[in-house]
């Protein structure tokens, strides 16, 4: 089976704005999948997946983007996974930290119209990133910038 890799991110960081450079850029030799690419404004089937308060529901959604990379990953193409996970999450693969300066993600969070509450979440989730999953790219750059590094990391 080929290799999964896993760039994972607090939200602001720029995982779903890099996918179309990564696209671009791997020129069909990688597989690239955003976690919130199924979801529908928040939801899946019904169920709230992208808020705190549906935690329980996180295993299951964790283990089904696990099972939809291993049917393409048994094709013998790699794929790419970008999601909001931490290594205990998705225990396989191969992980990468897509992060940028708290400043920048508030910035960008504030623009998105999250709470101040929100926000502070989110900077909290980066500093726990950051230690989980010590090896980064960072996202303050331009998103081929950022997918230029990512890719340069897949092929390592």
């Amino acid at each position: 089976m080929s290799r999964l890799f896993v760039v994972t991110g607090a939200p602001g960081s720029g995982k779903s704005t890099v996918v179309p450079e990564l696209l671009r850029l791997s020129a069909g030799g990688l597989v690239v999948m955003d976690m919130d690419e199924l979801l529908d404004d928040g939801k899946l089937l019904g169920i709230t997946i992208a808020d705190s308060a549906a935690a329980a529901h996180w295993p299951a959604y964790n283990l089904l983007w696990l099972r939809i990379t291993e049917l393409v990953r048994r094709s013998g193409v790699p794929v790419l996974l970008l999601g909001p996970l931490t290594p205990s999450e998705l225990p396989e693969g191969r992980w990468l930290h897509l992060d940028c300066p708290d400043a920048v993600r508030r910035t960008r969070l504030a623009a998105r119209g999250w709470s101040e509450a929100q926000v502070e979440d989110a900077l909290d989730d980066a500093v726990e990133l950051r230690t989980l999953v010590p090896r980064s790219v960072h996202g303050a750059g331009t998103p081929e910038d950022s997918a230029r590094e990512i890719l340069t990391w897949v092929k390592e």
